[in-house]
């Protein structure tokens, strides 16, 4: 099999890299096309996911971007297609739209108005996208939340529910943990993601004095970059929260496995996901997780691993952590077994080659 794959942001250790993580338990020659050209981003991308990299200056527009897919797909020939950018893919004949898998990452809701005005430009690519999914073979949904999503707003002909995939390493970090379970003595709190308002990451630290009252020696430990990492920082040092809060910014993947293997739960207060992937880590390192309860963090919830607050309060927050650890044992083994299920990546891989075989009938 011949496939070419599509994803202009795909970063190396980022939401779209992580994404596509599948890619390297399917076999045959793999072609990605993205719009980082950096040397060291596309050495580790092409290791990692097992692809030969077509890679071209980010900062060409958007409709010389779909121009350059459309001639790729011309010269390659792939046998499927799949794109986590459906936008670039409307110049393609209806015979390589029948042979796409689009796989979306998210949807502009109306909460990003609020956080993030600027991504409305995004909704000028809207017709496109609705155009592609007239015409693509299949549409993947990361969570049920975006499975209703496309379903009532983009009605392709055909939809499947595929979660996204974890590393490996998540899991083997999950069986340790699971042979020596234990209620936690403290609360060590973890947040990884972007450093936005979106993220909610500034209530963390808000908040967090209210965490102490309630658990004297709990710990909070961020992972990520953004906008919010100066003011973070700040508010660490007003608060006198300097030997409670830590502030790690971004951090490879040795690091990051270090850092879930010494938490004990995993916290976002984020606003807005359409999967949120670190929840997902968490699971799989059998951690439960307190989110809020908005868009896909309440799946996780409904799923028996994570602990949801609705009220946007320290109250609430500290409450759904109390709670974490009252039944920290059955929220660690049911993230563990679920997440075998849903998110190892050679499950995903065998479920999305599934798909592939049915788009060449």
């Amino acid at each position: 099999m011949k496939g070419l794959i599509i994803a202009p942001r795909c970063k190396f250790g980022r939401g779209p890299f992580n994404a596509l993580y599948f890619l390297k338990h399917i076999e045959g020659f793999k072609f990605l096309f993205y719009a980082i050209n950096e040397i060291n981003n596309i050495r580790a991308t092409e290791r990692f996911l097992r692809v030969k990299a077509i890679a071209v200056n980010d900062e060409r527009n958007h409709y010389v971007m779909q121009l350059l897919v459309k001639h790729i797909a011309e010269q390659l020939k792939p046998e499927y297609i799949i794109s986590i950018a459906p936008e670039l893919l409307t110049r393609l004949n209806e015979r390589m739209l029948k042979r796409s898998l689009i796989i979306p990452q998210g949807f502009y809701e109306p909460i990003h108005f609020r956080f993030e005005p600027r991504g409305i430009a995004f909704l000028t690519t809207y017709p496109e996208i609705f155009y592609v999914s007239r015409h693509a073979g299949c549409y993947v949904a990361i969570s049920k939340y975006m499975y209703k999503r496309i379903r009532d707003l983009l009605r392709p002909k055909k939809l499947a529910l595929i979660y996204n995939p974890i590393k490996e390493q998540f899991f083997q970090l999950g069986e340790k943990r699971i042979r020596t379970l234990k209620n936690p003595s403290k609360p060590i709190l973890l947040y990884v993601g972007r450093l936005e308002k979106l993220k909610g990451v500034h209530k963390l630290i808000q908040w967090f004095h209210s965490v102490i009252k309630e658990f004297s020696d709990a710990e909070l430990h961020i992972v990520g970059d953004g906008s919010l990492l100066s003011y973070i920082y700040h508010m660490i040092y007003k608060l006198n929260l300097n030997k409670r809060a830590f502030i790690y910014g971004h951090v490879d993947s040795k690091h990051l496995y270090l850092l879930y293997k010494h938490s004990n739960i995993l916290v976002t207060t984020s606003y807005w996901e359409s999967f949120c992937l670190p929840v997902a880590e968490a699971a799989a390192s059998a951690m439960p997780s307190v989110v809020r309860e908005a868009y896909a963090l309440k799946e996780h919830v409904k799923l028996g691993y994570a602990v949801g607050f609705k009220e946007d309060s320290a109250e609430a927050f500290t409450k759904a952590i109390g709670r974490a650890i009252d039944r920290y044992d059955k929220l660690a083994q049911t993230a563990y077994e679920i997440s075998k299920e849903l998110f190892y990546p050679s499950v995903v891989a065998h479920r999305v080659l599934k798909i592939l075989e049915t788009l060449h009938d």
